[in-house]
């Protein structure tokens, strides 16, 4: 009789093979009692049995699961959330507190150069929008900035609240001046902290009211009158003014103290301001150009003008001490620089 022997490798492995089909072809959880049931198999066929490896099948958590989509969506998520956080605060922290723009329309009622009779009462409405990041609280108000007050009470508190974003209309009970002419008063809003502010690129011009007085016609018999000749220009220049600086607007000349109709001044505020010298008289009249008629009936004063809160572009009337009307545009206001340029005309008197 011959005996052969089988190498136990080539048994073992079928042996495993039946264990695996007998278990549902799966592979169960527990790797323990898995070997026990690998033990009684080899001990029902007499085979040797290697001992199985607990470590073959390291223990599997849900979380080693997790899919990596579902990990970078999330990371994404937090990511476009932390930037768009950021990015509201930076556009929050770029918008002034006190800033305001001019609404559709801005004159709701008497827009410029609007025909009144002498001391005629009219209420002057305008329409602003709160165009920086404060809310305008009720310590807020409307107050009357320089040229004419129209009798109005100079200041005018704010009836509710407005947060940004928001419009509002301030209405200003005013009357019309007794005497024919041309008027106009600037008017700024104030903060609960004092600061003026206004419309603008910068927030710092003031909004105004301008309204033609008329003479009220009465029956009178026919005049023959002579036709008012052509305006003459007498002089007229660019200039550009430093603190202290004074000039002559008959001539065009500089730093003559005796001749000289205005001078650019520093307040104490430290803002700049353009202040009469002699018996020369000057107002604000607005960003649309004045001929010499206009600025001959528009009211002058001797009154300081501040300038800081003024924008380029502005013109002002004004009147010599020889007595000749004329027209002044800033050009440019260097306010660090504390410089100011200017162009002027003088017309002269027929």
């Amino acid at each position: 009789m011959k005996y052969y022997n089988f190498p136990r490798l080539n048994l073992v492995l079928p042996g495993v093979l039946l264990l695996f089909l007998a278990s549902g072809c799966t592979i169960p959880g527990d790797v323990s009692t898995n070997s026990n049931r690998i033990t009684e198999v080899s001990q029902t066929t007499s085979l040797p049995v290697s001992p199985v490896n607990e470590t073959i099948l390291p223990e599997i958590t849900a979380t080693d699961f997790e899919p990596a989509a579902q990990l970078q969506t999330a990371t994404s998520k937090q990511s476009l959330t932390t930037n768009l956080t950021q990015l509201s605060s930076t556009d929050v922290q770029d918008v002034p507190c006190n800033l305001a723009s001019a609404g559709i329309p801005l004159d709701v009622t008497i827009p410029d150069n609007t025909r009144l009779e002498p001391n005629e009462p009219f209420s002057k409405i305008w329409r602003l929008i709160n165009a920086g990041s404060c809310t305008w609280s009720s310590d807020y108000t409307l107050v009357w900035f320089s040229g004419d007050d129209f009798g109005a009470t100079l200041v005018q508190p704010v009836v509710k609240v407005i947060p940004p974003g928001e419009s509002v209309e301030f209405a200003v009970d005013m009357i019309a001046p007794d005497v024919p002419g041309l008027y106009v008063g600037y008017w700024m809003v104030m903060s609960d902290s004092g600061e003026l502010f206004g419309i603008g690129p910068n927030g710092n011009s003031p909004f105004w009211v301008r309204v033609q007085v008329i003479a009220v016609e009465t029956p009178s018999p026919t005049i023959t009158t002579t036709p008012k000749p052509t305006s003459v220009v007498f002089s007229t220049g660019q200039v550009n003014l430093s603190v202290d600086q004074a000039i002559d607007l008959d001539h065009g000349e500089l730093d003559l103290s005796d001749q000289a109709d205005g001078v650019l001044e520093e307040s104490v505020e430290g803002q700049l301001q353009w202040s009469a010298l002699n018996e020369g008289r000057f107002a604000i009249f607005g960003l649309s150009k004045p001929g010499e008629l206009e600025c001959t009936l528009t009211t002058l004063s001797e009154q300081p003008i501040s300038v800081s809160g003024l924008e380029a572009g502005i013109y002002l009337c004004y009147r010599t001490g020889d007595g000749l009307p004329g027209m002044l545009q800033i050009e440019d206001l260097f306010v660090e620089e504390s410089r100011l340029a200017i162009n002027f005309t003088t017309w002269a008197v027929p």
